[in-house]
């Protein structure tokens, strides 16, 4: 019966509803309109990333034709956030070639971006991924005599190497224990690094198999691994080593599990270590790398933002320089890397400040590059995207360390280049701030996952309430995920560790607890939406299907289930609902978005794993805004997607607030 109610109330809408399935296919038919950097006809995508222009029409005549409109679901598409181009999101990794080139790796761009010795970035590579030629988060990189680059890929556990110019030449070493393989971490943010260092020299590559506390030595090629070093913190041992430089005569050891810096031969013997010396503070706080040059040894000390001096023979003290800040030329709390340019200078990759330093042997600071992925405008990793009926629209990241949520104004130009006007940033303490919802009146709801809280703010931050914290009873919560708000400013929480959904009254008052039906059980509900007669949509992550629940909470219907096929997920993570009901999902395996009717049939698919427009990394939070535009929050590729005309529109946009 509530099946047929449901259907009854929809049936009242069909003018609307039919005028967006025209609407859409007759889009379709324009998408072919458009350049082959647009995912359009089959999904395909490709060209370069964006920073918002709309891509130039073609002939449609000359197009294929067009299979139908669950293959051509939008008109165009641009981004928001740039990949890379000088954009640094935890630099961890630096090296200089024989030209004096500079190449530059970080935690989260998965790129290799290369500069001139004075900073003007000259060109990258890389994309996030497993196969050959993509990247996780990068922990070290080593230039050879040759000029052939060669990136460590923490995230995947292996070394790759690259020509100069980026062209993928091979791969080497995966997860493991055994002689030739490597665990070297991928970290989680800037306080969490990534693992791994490498260094080339005398036809070898040294790895810094980080957290099997041993280095291992491979020809340029990859082949014949052998244990240099192994773990311990006896002499020719390590704990946790990081960087390398190698010379004629020796290799450096940034060993960091036993805060000293190591000098070895070439075959793994001890020659000398030091750990303490004559200044204060006189002991290492996590040496993180090692650079040699005019004859002394320079290390960063990570957390105490220096370079300690050696003497390169036995490593006798000679000084030390840098100083902790976030103002010019100053060294943040986590500074990972150092390089030696031909003329001695210093270049250091300043993780915490988002930018390479440039200093002479004595000190000196001389220049610095780099944009600040925490700017406005920029993302680290996005989670998740939110628009309120009024225009304004919400980002949030919980690796944003100066803006892990933020809010900007609705005109088409500033959400186009989102870099002034209605930025706002809440929350600069928050673990995880993972879903959001806009709630009657642009205040907004944010579920803290790790904190267990959902916190109400207003537009511009001011603390408005609160409900959680831990626990089983009804009102607190076990990792609450989704969030949704309807228009009688009810809110609805996916209570994932409690395996429920929650729905309390706008003063925080418990007014019911759904667990699903006795044959459809709620497990681990994560992303939720509304639709517009209170239906509730529900990703189920255990059994990856879509659940319908009715206002009242009763099951109405499933579709989805685990699979690649068409309809259904791998990993369904971000969902929304537009004015007619249909509803989009997200896929962060498949990289790919899929639309379905209020009934759950599927009228359309389209991505692709890439960074190019219209393609896809990680797929994550969804949102439909008052222009009918979906959003997508692209966690892989750092950026906000928005492809136009896709849904129906929720509000008259001209009404919307400033």
């Amino acid at each position: 019966m509530r099946e047929i109610d449901a259907a009854v109330r929809r049936r009242l809408a069909g003018n609307a509803v039919r005028s967006a399935r025209i609407t859409r296919a007759l889009r379709c038919v324009a998408a072919l309109a458009l350049t082959a950097a647009v995912a359009g006809c089959g999904g395909s995508g490709g060209g370069a990333a964006s920073s918002g222009t709309p891509l130039l029409a073609r002939d449609p005549h000359s197009a294929p034709p067009c299979p139908g409109a669950s293959s051509c679901p939008y008109a165009k598409t641009f981004t928001i956030g740039r990949r890379g181009k000088s954009v640094m999101r935890y630099p961890e990794a630096i090296a200089v070639g024989p030209e004096g080139d500079v190449y530059v790796g970080d935690q989260y761009s998965h790129l290799i971006q290369v500069f001139s010795p004075q900073g003007r970035f000259l060109r990258q590579w890389g994309e996030n991924g497993s196969k050959p030629g993509q990247l996780g988060a990068v922990g070290g990189v080593a230039v050879g005599p040759e000029g052939d680059v060669y990136v460590v890929d923490s995230s995947h556990d292996r070394v790759e190497k690259y020509t100069s110019q980026g062209r993928f030449l091979l791969s080497f070493g995966h997860s493991g224990t055994a002689v030739g393989d490597l665990r070297i971490g991928e970290g989680e943010g800037p306080d969490k690094p990534p693992g791994g260092g490498v260094a080339v020299g005398g036809g070898y590559v040294y790895v810094a198999d980080t957290l099997n506390n041993r280095i291992e030595r491979f020809t340029t090629s990859g082949k014949e691994p052998i244990v240099l070093v192994g773990e311990g913190n006896g002499e020719g041992q390590v704990l946790a080593p990081h960087g390398l430089e190698v010379t004629a005569h020796a290799l450096y050891v940034a060993d960091d599990g036993n805060h000293r810096i190591d000098e070895l031969t070439l075959s793994g013997k001890q020659i000398a270590k030091q750990s303490v010396f004559p200044t204060e503070p006189s002991q290492f706080a996590d040496p993180y790398d090692v650079a040699v040059t005019g004859g002394k040894v320079y290390v960063v000390d990570d957390n105490h933002a220096r370079l300690v001096i050696f003497g390169e023979e036995g490593l006798p003290y000679v000084g030390n320089w840098g100083g902790y800040g976030y103002g010019e030329m100053q060294l943040s709390k986590y500074f990972r890397a150092v390089a030696a340019g031909r003329e001695g200078n210093l270049f250091v990759a300043d993780t915490g400040n988002n930018r390479v330093e440039v200093f002479n042997p004595e000190g000196k600071p001389l220049r610095a590059w780099g944009v600040n992925s925490a700017l406005p405008g920029q993302f680290v990793r996005p989670l998740g995207v939110a628009s309120a009926p009024s225009g304004n629209v919400m980002t949030f990241e919980p690796l944003g360390t100066h803006s892990p949520l933020s809010t900007y104004s609705p005109t088409f130009k500033e959400l186009r280049t989102w870099t002034k006007g209605g930025h706002v940033v809440l929350g600069h303490s928050w673990f995880a701030p993972t879903y959001a919802a806009f709630a009657p009146g642009d205040t907004v709801w944010v579920t803290d996952r790790y904190n267990d809280l959902v916190r109400h703010l207003g537009i511009k931050g001011e603390f408005l309430g609160m409900v959680g914290p831990e626990g089983t009873e009804p009102g607190r919560f076990v990792e609450p995920a989704g969030v949704a708000v309807d228009s009688s400013v009810h809110l609805y929480v996916a209570d994932s560790g409690n395996h429920r959904i929650e729905k309390f009254a706008s003063d925080g008052r418990v007014l019911a607890v759904w667990r699903g039906s006795k044959g459809h059980p709620l497990r681990r509900p994560t992303g939720i939406a509304l639709d517009s007669f209170g239906d509730l949509y529900v990703i189920e992550a255990e059994s990856q299907q879509v659940i319908e629940l009715s206002p009242e909470g009763s099951f109405v219907r499933s579709f989805g289930g685990r699979g690649t096929g068409a309809g259904r997920f791998e990993r369904a993570d971000g969902i929304a609902v537009d004015r007619s009901g249909d509803v989009f999902v997200s896929d962060g395996v498949l990289n790919r978005i899929q639309a379905f009717s209020p009934e759950g049939k599927l009228l359309a698919s389209w991505g692709k794993e890439g960074p190019g427009l219209g393609e896809m990394s990680e797929p994550n939070g969804l949102a439909v805004d008052c222009k009918g535009d979906l959003l997508v929050a692209e966690t892989g590729n750092n950026r906000i997607a928005v492809f136009t005309h896709v849904a129906a529109n929720a509000v008259d946009c001209s009404r919307r607030q400033g």
